[in-house]
């Protein structure tokens, strides 16, 4: 991944909504972690810098499904006949099915009703 220097000039910075100094600080720091490598007029994110990038991207989707299941547990004691469909919801949420095997679940219970 390349991605282009922000300009120096404060201007072009501050229409960018970036603040000059803090920016210039933030590419150092950066840099000093092993997350990105200066070149040229562009900065290249290391590898390191895109481990550390799909760690944040997967403990942020990590959360949301546990959000997502205990919304459904929420929904399931606020309304117990959907008991099925959001057990179905939270194993797909947990990882413990997939999108098939959610469905069919549900459909098993539809046809007991």
């Amino acid at each position: 991944m390349i991605a282009e220097i922000p300009s120096p000039d404060p201007i072009a910075a501050a229409v960018r909504g970036l603040d000059e100094e803090s920016n210039t600080s933030d590419v150092q720091t950066l840099s000093w972690m092993g997350l990105l490598e200066v070149t040229g007029e562009g900065l290249v994110i290391t590898a390191r810098g895109k481990a550390a990038y799909f760690e944040a991207e997967y403990a942020a989707v990590e959360e949301r499904l546990a959000e997502v299941s205990a919304f459904a547990d929420e929904l399931q004691r606020l309304t117990p006949s959907l008991a099925p469909e959001m057990h179905a919801l939270r194993q797909l949420a947990e990882g413990a099915w997939n999108r098939t095997e959610a469905a069919a679940y549900v459909e098993r219970w539809a046809k007991e009703r």
